[in-house]
């Protein structure tokens, strides 16, 4: 059977369980040591006071021709143990320990050397109850006991009296700590934004100027991996750039070959083999232009080149001239709309981006149909926008088509799958969004491109 999932650990709740499970036993320890020193200091003040009533009585006690008695009148008497909130009584035994005068349920003291007095804990009618006990030199025994209010009043006040302000510096303590730990983690936290907010393949070494001394090797360890993944992932893109490029040539010299010979006389089997190879050939040339432009848009961005403020407009210009005759063969009114839209970007890949989506236009779009791509500032971010008259892309495919390789199923046409892929990685380079809906209720496909805005400086070099 396989093993149930564990539960995260959390270095912040070990943290704070293990903070404020302390304080709430140091807090604990506080508090039973109060109660038992003040317990103590109860029984030492009012142990003094009981001893008082026994010393007098023992002094009082006569042994005349009816016996021996307590020499007192009954008011005295009453007076001596007499309190407000216990109850007190005493007892009169002789040397051999009978019952002379008092309550007669008080229980006979521990033995106690002559002329000595002992304090201890006994029970009258089943209450606690704090007993004096003095053998005195004429062999009487007087003990006198009180019931425990003052004591259990006195030891709750000093009990409380500590206790507040103990729970309160308790509870100021853990605040403290819950804040001291929030603050000790938030370099991790900023390492962990930091992290969520790259792109899958920037794979830039974490910077250490924020980083804790205890976490510093797992930092340097990271960055060790990071640095293996960059080295693989830049070589991966080197081959691929290498062999697209290396590709180029020798699949437009026999683009050229095929060329020529279909201009030659050729009988119709023949014509129509060379005509499919052309078509072949035109194709793979065309995968290998966007296998290498792939490669320079996956590049790590430190390697690229610097951004250039770049203006859309001018990119919209230049795929005018380059695209007008290739829209007149396809039979397409390809138009333009362009507005001035400076940004910071790529000068390499914001044309590369702006072909992509002019050629997918093209070829998803049938004779007789329509184009148009505009550039212009909206809501404070400029953009660049392709629309055509093509069958469209429904709503369930449009977050698939910008994967690699991948085609609506049932679409026309002699696509590679790769151009909206390149578009994406574009897009991403430059930090902008990429929104791929219907050009209206007739269908048709509008493909938008909203890049950030430029910041003070570089708007006024746009200016300039």
């Amino acid at each position: 059977m396989s093993e149930a999932p564990r539960a995260p650990n959390s270095i912040r709740r070990h943290l704070l369980i293990f903070l404020s499970g302390s304080l709430c036993v140091m807090i604990l320890g506080a508090t039973l040591v109060t109660y038992f020193v003040a317990l103590r200091s109860a029984n030492d003040a009012y142990d003094r006071s009981l001893l008082d009533p026994v010393v007098d009585i023992s002094l009082n006690i006569r042994n005349d021709g009816s016996g021996p008695r307590v020499d007192l009148p009954q008011k005295a008497l009453e007076a001596l143990v007499y309190d407000q909130l216990d109850k007190v009584l005493f007892q009169v035994r002789s040397e051999r320990g009978d019952i002379i005068d008092g309550a007669t349920e008080l229980g006979a003291p521990p033995p106690i050397a002559t002329g000595e007095h002992i304090f201890f804990d006994s029970t009258y009618r089943g209450a606690p109850i704090r007993v004096a006990a003095l053998h005195a030199t004429n062999g009487f025994t007087v003990q006198v006991g009180e019931t425990l209010n003052k004591r259990n009043r006195l030891v709750r006040e000093i009990v409380l009296a500590e206790f507040v302000p103990t729970l309160a510096v308790g509870a100021a303590a853990i605040a403290l700590a819950w804040f001291g730990v929030a603050r000790g983690m938030r370099p991790l936290e900023d390492m962990r934004a930091e992290l969520l907010g790259r792109s899958p393949r920037d794979l830039r070494p974490i910077t250490n100027v924020t980083v804790p001394t205890e976490i510093a090797p797992v930092t340097e360890a990271f960055n060790g991996l990071l640095r293996d993944l960059r080295d693989a992932s830049t070589l991966q893109q080197r081959f691929l750039a290498n062999a697209a490029h290396q590709l180029r040539t020798p699949l437009a010299g026999l683009q050229m070959h095929l060329e020529l010979l279909l201009r030659g006389e050729l009988p119709q089997n023949v014509r129509a083999e060379v005509e499919r190879m052309h078509s072949a050939t035109v194709r793979a040339s065309r995968l290998a232009n966007q296998l290498l432009a792939l490669a320079k848009a996956e590049s790590a961005p430190d390697e690229g080149r610097p951004l250039e403020v770049i203006d859309l407009k001018a990119v919209g210009d230049a795929a005018a001239r380059d695209w007008f005759s290739t829209a007149i063969a396809h039979k397409i009114d390809l138009g333009f709309a362009l507005e001035r839209a400076p940004i910071e970007g790529d000068p390499v890949l914001i044309p590369e981006l702006l072909d992509n989506l002019i050629d997918n236009a093209l070829r998803y779009t049938p004779p007789g149909g329509a184009a148009t791509v505009s550039t212009g500032v909206r809501d404070g971010a400029p953009y660049l926008s392709v629309e055509d008259t093509g069958p469209g892309i429904a709503a369930s495919e449009r977050s698939k088509v910008v994967e690699r390789f991948y085609r609506v199923p049932g679409t026309s046409g002699d696509g590679s799958g790769l151009g909206l892929a390149i578009v994406k990685e574009i897009v991403d380079r430059h930090a902008g969004n990429l929104e791929i809906d219907a050009r209206g209720e007739t269908g048709g496909t509008r493909v938008r491109v909203r890049f950030p805005a430029l910041g003070p400086l570089a708007q006024r070099a746009s200016l300039a």
